[in-house]
């Protein structure tokens, strides 16, 4: 990512600090149960092929822990960051970077549940939702509420902001 940036919509980081915060000690409490489990298991086992299953039972909860915080760790850093260069969308699993070449248009994402989010359509037609930008984040972004914002034609500050900038491109106020 290069360029100027403009606007940054991330959650609050107050909300991304007790975020990760419950997460660290989530994952201590339940690796700890898991741990203990297996310990008490695997030295409680009459033989060695049950203590053999107690210890694979506590790699296989610590496999699955690790699939489920991982994305809630990522969670806490998702954003929207418009550059005079493009637009870079941090998700959940994966961050993309769209120059200003790329984008066709920036509209409110049609999707049912990231309703009203910023969505960029690509020239090649891909459409790219920026989850952080959805309506129901609205307080933890730390958006002021915007009494605008309760009129589904109307897009929040961030898809307004990300439209103005598009708009700014195409004018030729940013050098490709």
């Amino acid at each position: 990512m290069s360029g100027d940036v403009l606007y940054v919509s991330q959650f609050h980081s107050a909300w991304r600090v007790l975020q990760r915060v419950s997460i660290v000690i989530g994952l201590a409490l339940i690796t700890g149960s898991f741990g203990a489990m297996g310990i008490l298991f695997a030295f409680a086992a009459e033989s060695v092929i049950v203590a053999v299953v107690a210890l694979l039972f506590v790699l296989l909860g610590g496999l699955v822990l690790a699939a489920l915080l991982f994305p809630a760790w990522r969670s806490s850093s998702m954003a929207l960051t418009v550059t005079t260069d493009g637009i870079e969308v941090r998700g959940i699993l994966r961050t993309r970077w769209i120059p200003w070449q790329e984008v066709a248009i920036i509209e409110s994402s049609p999707h049912w549940y990231w309703r009203r989010a910023a969505c960029i359509v690509t020239t090649g037609g891909e459409r790219i939702i920026a989850i952080v930008t959805a309506y129901q984040y609205l307080l933890l972004r730390g958006d002021p509420y915007d009494a605008r914002a309760r009129d589904p034609q109307i897009p929040l500050v961030p898809t307004r902001i990300a439209i103005d900038a598009h708009q700014r491109y195409l004018r030729g106020e940013f050098t490709a």
